[in-house]
C-alpha cells in the first residue's frame, strides 16, 4: 500500500471532508479470469488505511478501478476495445440495433460494451471480431439470411437495407 495524496472533497451537505488516497495491489476476478491490478481509493481523514471498510471509490471519479481493470483485461487477453468496436461498425456503416442483430446480442448489450459500461464475454469477443473481418462477416450473413430477415422487424432493422449496406443481393 502506497499513501497517494491527501484531498478535500464536499459532500452532500457541502461540507469538506478530508481523505487520503492510497493505492495497493489488489487480485480481482474479471470475466471470471484471475487480475492483478493497481487500484486507488479514498480514505476518511482518522479512519486506518489498513481496514479495507473504510475504503472508498475515488470520488472524484468513482469508475476509476472498474474502468482501469477493464482496460488491462482487454489488454492482457487482446480484446477489442470499446473504440475499436465502434469503429468497426461505423466503418460498415451499421447501426447498433443491425450490428446486434447480426451478431445475436442485444441492442442494449452491445451498447454498454461500446460505452465501455460492460467488458464483453469471450463468446462476445469472437462474435466482435468479425466486425474487423467484413468478408467473413458478409458471408455469416449470407449464410444465415432467412434467419437475420425473419428476427429484423422484431429488432426493428430493415432488413433489405442492412443487406444493401453490406453489398449483399436482395432475394
Amino acid at each position: 500500500m502506497k499513501i497517494i495524496d491527501h484531498v478535500t472533497a464536499a459532500d452532500a451537505m457541502e461540507n469538506n471532508l478530508a481523505y487520503t488516497v492510497i493505492e495497493l495491489t489488489e487480485t480481482e476476478l474479471i470475466g471470471g479470469d484471475p487480475l492483478e491490478n493497481t487500484h486507488r481509493y479514498w480514505v476518511p481523514a482518522g479512519s486506518d488505511i489498513h481496514d479495507s471498510e473504510t475504503y472508498l471509490e475515488p470520488l472524484d471519479n468513482v469508475d476509476t478501478n472498474f474502468t482501469s481493470d477493464y482496460r488491462l483485461y482487454r489488454e492482457t487477453y487482446g480484446f477489442l476495445f470499446p473504440a475499436e468496436i465502434k469503429a468497426a461498425r461505423e466503418q460498415l456503416g451499421l447501426t447498433l440495433r443491425e450490428t446486434a442483430l447480426i451478431l445475436a446480442m442485444s441492442f442494449a448489450t452491445l451498447s454498454n460494451i461500446e460505452n465501455s459500461l460492460l467488458l464483453q464475454s469471450f463468446d462476445q469477443e469472437i462474435k466482435l471480431r468479425l466486425l474487423t473481418q467484413p468478408n467473413d462477416l458478409r458471408n455469416l450473413i449470407r449464410q444465415h439470411r432467412p434467419l437475420i430477415r425473419s428476427r429484423a422487424p422484431k429488432n426493428d432493422v430493415n432488413a433489405d437495407k442492412l443487406f444493401s449496406k453490406l453489398n449483399l443481393a436482395i432475394d
